[in-house]
């Protein structure tokens, strides 16, 4: 592939049961195009640091080889359920109203950044929410700030932390295959953008993406990111909580989930009877209505809390929409008990008749990572000239095989 290397994205997707590296190019004029995409379906959990590191390269190595290209850096994506976020503010005062240029919004997102980490976070991303700017004519809100008028300069941004060590973790899964950290990205900011350009603008939209190991809550409105947090809970947890409460193997428990309805639920005298009914059928049809209730409560004690911590904080109202997205969102009655839990209507996915939700994740999310890296590979452009085909900045990132 004859591309220059400046405009070359590598990207792995780090998820509980897949690896995933992209090939994507930065065409100039036409935007970002994914050229290769290659996963290896695994259980991270259980794999050793040697096992993550060499399914990590042997992906990266995938998808080189079939886009033709010899990385020397990659962007990495990794859930975690540390990723959190919150609401802060940042400013630049100018004194006199003046045009404000890229050094006050560079200054005010400096300042957000800095105001509320701690020794045990570290910032992942900074996204602007809205500006506001203070002039003569009193305080109004801009989509850019860049050369409006102003004395003051106000940005209400929300900050994306993890716990201190997260990149540096993921730097090392990049050893094996001796790559450089291009850039680290949070998962639920990557599916924010894979998805929002189909989520209504009115009213809040809610997006939960529930996966094996987590799952991790994003509210917007109006298009505004307002709120991502990550949760150490997923179906590797129900399938657990089965397991335990039915005295039943892992594997029994996992075939149990795939099939019952947690939305479907009986008193304790249905249970006798549908037990004593159930004698002379297999085992797993007597045991898929007690494995419904367990899944019910440990989904509604889930869901409530988060809904009611949600509507607290405004970050819901009345009206809006809940997608669910990932593998665990075809779990049977799913959509019931969330509907219940956030007293909003219920999507699968986006809404897409012909798309399964689990299936449809994959290709936002990979939409969603190769545009922020394109957008940070963007500005790198803008900050540093670039030279010849292969500039100093570059040289270590990629270079096309002959």
């Amino acid at each position: 592939m004859d591309v220059s290397a400046e405009h070359l994205l590598v990207i792995v997707l780090v998820a509980a049961r897949r690896v995933s590296a992209t090939v994507a190019w930065l065409h100039p004029v036409q935007g970002e195009r994914v050229v290769a995409h290659r996963a290896i379906d695994c259980d991270w959990v259980e794999l050793s640091e040697h096992g993550r590191r060499q399914v990590v390269a042997e992906a990266v190595r995938m998808a080189s080889e079939s886009a033709g290209v010899e990385p020397y850096s990659a962007t990495i994506a990794m859930s975690d359920p540390s990723i959190s976020s919150q609401l802060v503010t940042g400013f630049a005062d100018l004194g006199e109203e003046l045009v404000l240029t890229q050094a006050e919004r560079q200054q005010a997102l400096h300042r957000a950044s800095h105001r509320a980490t701690t020794t045990d976070r570290e910032i992942l991303h900074t996204v602007p929410v809205r500006w506001t700017v203070r002039g003569r004519g009193g305080e109004r809100e801009v989509l850019d700030p860049v050369g409006e008028r102003g004395s003051r300069l106000t940005g209400h941004m929300l900050l994306i932390t993890a716990r201190s060590g997260y990149r540096e973790e993921l730097a090392s899964y990049l050893d094996t295959c001796t790559l450089h950290v291009d850039q680290v990205i949070a998962p639920p900011l990557a599916l924010w953008h894979g998805i929002a350009g189909k989520l209504k603008r009115t009213g809040s939209s809610i997006v939960l993406d529930c996966g094996a190991r987590h799952t991790a809550v994003i509210v917007s409105r109006r298009g505004r990111l307002l709120h991502i947090q990550t949760y150490p809970f997923g179906g590797d947890h129900l399938t657990e909580r089965i397991a335990e409460g039915l005295a039943v193997s892992f594997d029994q428990a996992e075939t149990l989930k795939r099939e019952l309805d947690c939305s479907v639920q009986g008193t304790a005298s249905d249970m006798e009877g549908q037990q004593y009914l159930w004698r002379e059928v297999q085992e797993r049809h007597r045991l898929l209505a007690p494995a419904a209730r367990i899944c019910h409560a440990q989904l509604r004690d889930f869901f409530q809390p988060i809904a009611h911590e949600l509507r607290e904080q405004e970050f819901i109202g009345a009206s809006g929409q809940v997608h669910l997205v990932g593998r665990g969102s075809t779990l049977g009655g799913l959509p019931s008990v969330v509907r219940e839990a956030f007293a909003l209507p219920v999507t699968l996915g986006t809404g897409s008749k012909d798309r399964e939700p689990s299936a449809e994740l994959t290709d936002v999310m990979i939409s969603g990572v190769v545009r922020l890296a394109a957008e940070e590979r963007r500005r790198e452009l803008g900050r540093t000239p670039i030279t010849g085909r292969l500039s100093r900045a570059w040289r270590w990132f990629t270079r096309p095989l002959e």
